[in-house]
């Protein structure tokens, strides 16, 4: 028979919430909602206060409270968006346990931290184990895209007097993480026949200057200030696009840029050298941001660390702390006055992976942390 945590991670896998990366929902698809709506159920049989915020179509956060009249309350944080699963080589929707692992889509990121938040404070009930804090417990969408869900959840008022955000961390608590910013730039210029280039204007060609300037420029923050536990920021292009056939002059080309930030940089200061560099150049056009998530740092004595490292003491004896590169909501609500930390079973090597798993011992470590935390 199954461990009910386990039962209950399982469950949390073969529910598809596939993030759909920026692409307008088709008629009728759901999305994160169905759930979403499987926890509503999960957790108001256990007696929580339950809501249920939508975002977008099909895309509703999910929030929870215990709330036992403390002075502290807890944020638990974790996302129900998964990337996607083609080209996987298991079958990403049957969670299949093998060696001490379960396999499938999301199962380390992130619905092992989310099966492990929900099963310890609901096990907590069950068991009429008493509570030292408030907790508020939410499952919001769109991560690994948009960060919307979580955006969502600051603009609607989300207080908490510290957070952790699920993500995997091999049980590590991370307090650093970089930032990101991502924005196209737009090459115009001007039609022609091939056979007569010189009567058009070759955005391609206009666009390939500028790339090779942004080179030059992503070697110069590399080797400019660093933070002392993230490093440089970095700049990246990821996405040309331009042209409409080889036998015509491109009057179009645009590319999408990734900046990864560190703590204390702001769109400006990020910003203006990129506008510095484009106002020079004819026919180039810097578009406003479409994602900004901050860089943030918590201090090693914060709430968050501190209370959250007591209760992994406890539970398994010794404490890790490290910095990531990657962005995560918990950059959102250190913005927003929450201190948030990262944390939560599996490694982030297996994140996205075509044969996606969590250790299932990590998994159980992470319950009894939790609960520790919160009793």
């Amino acid at each position: 028979m199954t461990e009910p945590s386990v039962k209950l991670l399982s469950d949390l896998i073969a529910i598809p919430s596939v993030n759909p990366m920026g692409r307008e929902p088709s008629p009728g698809e759901r999305f994160e909602e169905d759930l979403s709506r499987y926890l509503f159920d999960f957790l108001q049989r256990r007696g929580l206060d339950v809501e249920m915020e939508v975002v977008s179509p099909g895309r509703p956060n999910l929030l929870a409270r215990v709330d036992i009249g403390a002075p502290e309350t807890v944020l638990l944080e974790a996302h129900l968006d998964t990337v996607g699963a083609e080209n996987m080589v298991i079958d990403p929707f049957t969670p299949t346990i093998r060696d001490g692992r379960i396999y499938g889509r999301g199962s380390c990121d992130t619905k092992g931290s989310l099966a492990a938040f929900v099963w310890a404070v609901s096990s907590l009930i069950e068991a009429k184990g008493k509570f030292s804090r408030n907790v508020l417990l939410a499952a919001v969408v769109d991560e690994e895209y948009g960060f919307t869900g979580a955006k969502h959840a600051v603009r609607r008022g989300l207080r908490a007097d510290f957070g952790i955000a699920g993500e995997p961390t091999r049980l590590s608590i991370v307090r650093a993480h970089k930032g990101v910013m991502r924005w196209n730039i737009t090459a115009r210029g001007a039609a022609a026949h091939s056979a007569y280039p010189d009567r058009g204007r070759n955005a391609i060609y206009s666009m390939a200057r500028l790339i090779s300037r942004l080179e030059e420029y992503a070697g110069t923050l590399g080797a400019g200030a660093a933070h002392p536990l993230l490093g440089s920021p970095t700049i990246s292009i990821g996405v040309v696009e331009g042209g409409e056939a080889v036998n015509i002059v491109p009057d179009r080309c645009r590319i999408q840029v990734d900046r990864r930030t560190i703590p204390g940089e702001t769109t400006d200061s990020i910003l203006q050298p990129l506008r510095d560099m484009v106002s020079r150049m004819e026919d180039i056009v810097l578009e406003a941001p479409y994602l900004d998530v901050p860089g943030m740092e918590v201090l090693s004595d914060s709430p968050p660390v501190a209370h959250l490292g007591d209760a992994i003491r406890k539970a398994t004896g010794d404490v890790a702390s490290e910095a990531a590169h990657y962005a995560t909501d918990a950059g959102l609500y250190n913005a927003a006055g929450i201190p948030t930390v990262v944390f939560g079973p599996g490694d982030i090597r297996q994140a996205h992976t075509d044969a996606e798993y969590l250790d299932l011992e990590e998994f159980q470590q992470a319950v009894r942390i939790i609960r520790t935390l919160l009793s």
